[in-house]
């Protein structure tokens, strides 16, 4: 009976405890719901947004399908089939907010679901005390997930509701966007047809200013929208940006450092103006990073790239260049602001005949009064536009074709403006390279002379680049454009699945991408820690020194995690690489791994540093770069080397400059017999005084050694400040002693024997013989 009592008695309790952490677990899941119901749902900011996106679909449809006008505009079509789009991408945002809001509702009602059918909850306790308390807060429990229940109800109610709503616009607009398309389409097909009456008003009743306001609030909602939906890429590019002004900066102040800035005598612009040149830089290639862009966000990157690049030419252009450049700034900046209105009126097509004629007739003048001195790429521009000039004038006034003429018309303004901002940015580029590999290579003792950074040509490669963004740039929002790249675009984003892995050639570009600039950035680091052999301070180490290995891998970890996370490959896997590196290492990657742990040994405990003196393998070298694997050192001779980061710790390593760059150098030198030792001592104690480089504290010694065969042997010892000084100030004190002992008369003798011939008479000699 005792047995069975406790045995009822250990599973009343462990019945007791397991309902307690019951009720606990639903209380907490409780208190999390009605969190997620409170903050998780913004059912009033969703239907506000969706009313909000369905006034501007129909601003965006207006004068395109309903009410369409008589006479429509590439740019008014294409604004609009654009505009479209990002209104499917802000739908799209928000369906994904409200299923993750759905999701987590459900988890949550789940669980708790799952916790009030366990069986412990529902089994009562024998003791009475324990009863009433299981009744009160059993009733609790019961009360808060019923009323909990309702809400949930209610909640998903109207996420469906809400669901519903965003699918059914959603279809709606993708019925739009084909029928835009299927209209852009047409135009472009009848592109060389007649549009009509262009000088005659069209029936939609809007005057010049009419359109240009209507234009400008539907450019306006696309350009704000356009910023919403593409913020991530935007803000890479003002990183890149960041970065370059960053970098740059470094640059100008290693050149200062080694006393080359002043030598340059023409591109200085890098240095003089970071800000502008990074700019210029990161907008220009950043452009081709947005697939389907407004063109009035295209024309405000621009913009900005105009002032950028006014404000790093405006010392370096003459006056001729000055007013052929403001020329064209002045009708870039009119084809911008005629290029963003949508609707016809015949006031823009007199506006459009005047910037052909006038751009034309500038670029003719350009190429008759400069043509020798012209660049041959912007002599190609200059007759490109022209011809796209004067047939924009011919299709406007002879085939009365307006949409043809205009983009004709822009894309010749156009063409000068790519000319200006590729041709200025890729010589920039050219310049921070060869800034760059010109510091790095004068670091590493080659002979450069400074006036190699000055040679920028460019080559067939560069013009046949040009070309191809051109191409890129003026076709980005025609229809055909779209044709090609969309499929390409779905090519690459589609999902595909190898077991249980789902993967898309986007994520492994992204992956492969991330790397690559972790090994830039890591690149980058090491260039600019990595201290000049030609400094003049010769005493000021490289401080990071071997912490670089660890700022490296630091990267290196960094980007990898980075790879994983934006590509969307599990973290987990990393486990079967972690795996896989195990099996390796035990069949035959021993010495890699020994190496590489070397390297971080060397990092933490630092027995050698960057631009150390050390004597290994019985030759004195010095330490150019540490790495992860092997380090690099340099010999006196001019050879670098190689050296596995476990074979340098394994030997026996002379480290000459470790705590200080002193070192102790001797003379051994000797005075004739008879020589007066204690002028001897007198004499070298003021040679070595009066050489600057020779250190006097700690004082020089002065040692008479030993009586030697031919001369008193003398061992001078003296401190020099670094190292590399040691053998010169040897030399320097060799020379100088020799000539104080010459002035002086005191012979430095050097090993000598005398023979004595002694002679033997004819007895002596006969007496020997008989011995014999």
């Amino acid at each position: 009976m005792d047995e069975n009592k406790s045995k009822d008695l250990f599973k009343e309790n462990q019945t007791h405890r397991e309902r307690a952490l019951l009720f606990d677990a639903i209380a907490k899941n409780i208190q999390s719901a009605d969190l997620i119901l409170k903050t998780g749902i913004d059912y009033k900011g969703f239907t506000s947004e969706l009313d909000y996106v369905i006034k501007l679909k129909k601003t965006a449809i207006d004068g395109i399908i309903k009410n369409k006008n008589d006479f429509q505009t590439l740019r008014n079509i294409t604004v609009t089939s654009v505009m479209l789009k990002e209104l499917q991408t802000r739908v799209d945002l928000q369906l994904e907010k409200i299923q993750k809001n759905n999701l987590e509702l459900s988890q949550i009602q789940s669980k708790i679901d799952s916790l009030t059918i366990k069986k412990a909850l529902f089994i009562l306790p024998k003791d009475s005390l324990r009863k009433s308390l299981y009744y009160e807060r059993y009733s609790e429990m019961n009360s808060q997930v019923k009323k909990l229940n309702v809400r949930f109800k209610n909640a998903i109610d109207s996420i469906s509701k809400l669901q519903i709503l965003a699918s059914k616009f959603k279809y709606n607009l993708q019925n739009d966007i084909l029928e835009t398309d299927n209209i852009r389409k047409n135009e472009f097909e009848n592109l060389l047809h007649s549009d009509g009456q262009v000088f005659k008003a069209s029936s939609n009743k809007m005057s010049f200013y009419d359109s240009f306001f209507y234009s400008f609030f539907k450019e306006f909602v696309i350009l704000a929208f356009f910023i919403s939906n593409h913020f991530n890429t935007l803000i890479l590019m003002l990183l890149l940006a960041i970065a370059l002004i960053i970098y740059l900066l470094f640059l100008k102040n290693k050149y200062k450092h080694e006393g080359l800035y002043n030598q340059i005598e023409f591109s200085k612009r890098i240095f003089k103006h970071p800000i502008a040149c990074a700019i210029l830089i990161s907008f220009t290639i950043f452009n081709f990073f947005f697939v389907y862009p407004p063109f009035a966000f295209t024309a405000l990157i621009w913009l900005i790239s105009i002032i950028a690049l006014n404000v790093v030419n405006k010392e370096y252009f003459n006056v001729k260049d000055k007013f052929i450049w403001r020329t064209f700034v002045l009708l870039i900046l009119f084809t911008l602001y005629d290029n963003n209105i949508l609707i016809h009126s015949v006031k823009e097509v007199f506006l459009i005949l005047i910037l052909a004629i006038v751009s034309a007739g500038f670029s003719f003048y350009n190429l008759k009064k400069n043509k020798k001195f012209l660049n041959p790429l912007f002599k190609y521009s200059l007759y490109t536009l022209i011809v796209f000039e004067i047939a924009s004038v011919l299709f406007i006034l002879i085939g009365q074709n307006y949409n043809l003429g205009k983009l004709l018309m822009v894309n010749g303004i156009i063409t000068v403006l790519m000319y200006y901002l590729f041709s200025n940015a890729y010589r920039l580029l050219t310049d921070i390279i060869n800034y760059s590999n010109f510091i790095r290579e004068r670091n590493e003792e080659n002979q450069l002379a400074i006036n190699e950074l000055e040679q920028i040509s460019f080559k067939k490669t560069h013009n046949a680049l040009f070309i191809i963004c051109w191409i890129i740039t003026v076709g980005k929002n025609s229809y055909f454009f779209h044709t090609l790249l969309d499929p390409v675009i779905d090519f690459f984003y589609e999902r595909r699945t190898i077991g249980d892995i789902n993967y898309s050639y986007d994520s492994i570009v992204v992956f492969f991408f991330i790397i690559f600039i972790s090994v830039i950035i890591a690149k980058i680091v090491a260039f600019f820690t990595n201290s000049s052999i030609r400094t003049s301070d010769t005493n000021k180490k490289n401080k990071l020194g071997s912490w670089l290995i660890l700022i490296q891998i630091a990267i290196f970890s960094i980007g990898i995690s980075l790879a994983f996370i934006s590509s969307g490959i599990p973290v987990d896997r990393l486990t079967i690489i972690i795996s896989a590196l195990g099996v390796g290492i035990g069949f035959g990657l021993q010495t890699l791994v020994n190496n590489l742990v070397s390297g971080l040994i060397i990092a933490f405990e630092k027995p050698v540093n960057i631009d150390d003196t050390i004597d290994i393998g019985g030759q004195t070298v010095k330490m150019k770069s540490i790495g992860i694997r092997s380090s690099v050192v340099a010999t006196f001779d001019g050879a670098d080397v190689i050296i596995p980061n476990g074979d340098l710790l394994s030997q026996h390593l002379t480290n000459w400059t470790l705590s200080n760059n002193k070192k102790r150098t001797d003379i051994a030198i000797g005075v004739a017999y008879g020589s007066n030792l204690q002028e001897v001592k007198a004499l070298l104690e003021e040679t070595l005084k009066n050489h600057s480089l020779v250190l006097q504290n700690p004082p020089p010694i002065i040692w008479f050694k030993e009586f030697n065969s031919s001369s008193i042997d003398i061992i001078i010892k003296f401190w020099v400040n670094h190292i590399s000084m040691a053998n010169d100030v040897k030399s320097d004190l060799i020379i100088s002693i020799d000539k104080t002992f010459r002035d002086n008369h005191i012979e430095i003798p050097f090993p000598q024997q005398d023979i004595y011939i002694k002679q033997i008479n004819s007895k002596e000699s006969e007496t020997q013989s008989d011995i014999s």
